[in-house]
């Protein structure tokens, strides 16, 4: 019996998942009529040519407009470079440090050498590229991340350009705070470059680590590679936030970030004006708070990319998924998301009053920032749990694997670092003196840190209105119909570390 075009889809499904390495598809691998009739369904998107994002949202026709686009990069990256270079290649100092450093904002040109084959720039989704330059002598000092060679901590350090000094100061500044001095010395005894290691003196010695930045210079001059100088080599003052090494890089650029960026948030808001929470009525704010809700509540959930597993592809056979499915199911997750969105608004209802009972003098920040955040959560996605649509499990802790931002450039943390990443956010939300930095840089590293499997934006929000009730501010909304501005200002604040036009666009949509 011939088979039906719904199992010819599935057989052809289960022959990219048999071949496929996490969501990357080599089509040398799969035979030409299985490849084009994927193609055509919309399952498998070209990256580059021989090589497709397998991803079961056929609602988008590109693989950058794939919500599973920026979690499979890396898979992409080092599964072509393998292909095409075997491991005759590596990432160039600067990525090699942006990996190390846990900088998961993407550049928009990733640089790799190898000894093989000619230099060239291969185009990638979203107007990425991955420049392969020809050189002649390979490093000694090469290691293995998520299956791509870069150059280990130290001897990507040894080779840094000037210029990275002052382009991405926080990379190097985590960097430095990471690295063993001996093994930079030694680094820069098989580069011999005085420049780089007048650089690194001086830097060593900005960020305060005075006894590494004289030892480096008594290693180097030892064996006659003097004389040497220290140049500072970064270009603003760097913040300083303590030598914190026993914690993740991605916590400590959190730390970093929050200093570097505060002092803008703080300008933004020096002119408006505040009342005191616990001098007013608590009637009357709690009053305030549900005027907003209905329309606090009219913001859309984060769209999700779906990823082909066996289930799915069943459903396919039996012709239950298909674009109409893809909308159905997210409208009943949508309305139950709206019953999640009312709980969570009753939970942070219930924390301000709670706040307001303790007292301008027994407010216990630290436990409120906590128990909100947990609680903020957990209610926004009760009715899912209850539907069983996610598992109960997935309400207790952080999330367990990677996460993507749609479109965005910027990849949240390892799930390995959120315990730390999370812990500096509420150590940094509690010690900061400022209301409105409490707020707009608690909303920008909640979404930077994307803890949550899902509800991040919503939990951000609640947070955000949270700290902003306490310091005397107003309720503020996101208009649906502000959200590019919105999301664009995210973007910029994590991609370039610019959060004016984020406070300031915060600022602009706050009632007076």
């Amino acid at each position: 019996m011939a088979k039906t075009g719904n199992e010819k889809l599935a057989d052809a499904l289960r022959d990219a998942a048999a071949i496929r390495s996490g969501n990357i598809v080599n089509s040398s691998n799969l035979k030409p009529t299985t490849r084009t009739l994927l193609v055509s369904e919309g399952y498998i998107k070209q990256i580059v040519r021989g090589w497709y994002l397998f991803d079961a949202d056929v609602s988008v026709d590109k693989a950058g407009e794939s919500a599973l686009w920026y979690q499979s990069i890396w898979q992409f990256i080092g599964q072509y470079l393998k292909e095409s270079y075997g491991d005759d290649y590596w990432l160039n100092p600067e990525a090699s440090i942006d990996i190390h450093t846990a900088n998961n904002s993407l550049p928009k040109q990733l640089v790799v050498f190898t000894r093989e084959g000619a230099t060239k720039n291969i185009l990638l989704p979203n107007d990425m590229s991955l420049m392969v330059i020809k050189k002649s002598d390979k490093p000694t000092e090469i290691i293995k991340f998520n299956g791509v060679n870069i150059l280990s901590l130290e001897f990507a350090l040894a080779g840094l350009a000037p210029t990275i000094y002052r382009s991405n100061p926080l990379a190097v500044q985590i960097a430095l705070g990471k690295s063993e001095v001996n093994a930079v010395a030694s680094s820069l005894l098989i580069t011999k470059n005085i420049q780089s290691a007048n650089r690194l003196i001086g830097a060593y010695l900005e960020i305060g680590r005075k006894a590494d930045s004289r030892n480096l210079k008594n290693i180097i001059n030892a064996v006659g590679l003097g004389p040497l100088k220290a140049v500072n080599p970064f270009e603003v003052p760097v913040v300083k936030v303590g030598n914190k090494r026993q914690e993740s890089a991605a916590a400590i650029r959190v730390r970093l970030l929050w200093q570097k960026l505060r002092d803008d948030v703080e300008q933004v808001f020096v002119d408006t004006a505040v009342s005191d929470f616990f001098q007013s009525s608590l009637d009357e704010l709690l009053d305030s708070v549900d005027k907003v809700y209905v329309s606090d509540a009219y913001h859309s959930l984060s769209i999700e990319g779906y990823v082909v597993t066996e289930e799915l592809i069943n459903r396919v056979a039996n012709g239950e998924w298909d674009t109409e499915h893809i909308v159905a199911d997210k409208q009943q997750k949508d309305a139950l998301a709206a019953r999640g969105y009312y709980e969570a608004f009753q939970a942070l209802r219930g924390l301000i009053e709670e706040a307001y009972d303790e007292g301008a003098d027994d407010l216990d920040l630290a436990y409120l920032v906590d128990v909100s955040l947990t609680q903020i959560y957990t209610s926004l996605f009760r009715p899912c749990v209850t539907a069983g649509i996610i598992n109960e499990r997935d309400l207790a802790g952080y999330r367990k694997g990677p996460i993507i931002i749609r479109t965005s450039r910027h990849m949240p943390p390892q799930s390995e670092q959120l315990m730390d990443c999370m812990g500096a956010l509420k150590d940094l939300i509690v010690s900061e003196p400022n209301f409105a930095v409490k707020a707009v840089l608690g909303h920008f590293f909640l979404g930077y840190i994307h803890p949550f499997p899902d509800g991040n934006g919503r939990t951000s929000r609640f947070l955000m209105n949270f700290m902003f009730l306490l310091g005397g501010y107003n309720w503020t909304i996101i208009p649906v119909t502000e959200r590019t501005t919105y999301l664009d200002a995210l973007e910029n604040a994590s991609i370039d570390c610019n959060v004016a036009p984020f406070a300031e666009f915060i600022k602009g949509i706050m009632p007076v």
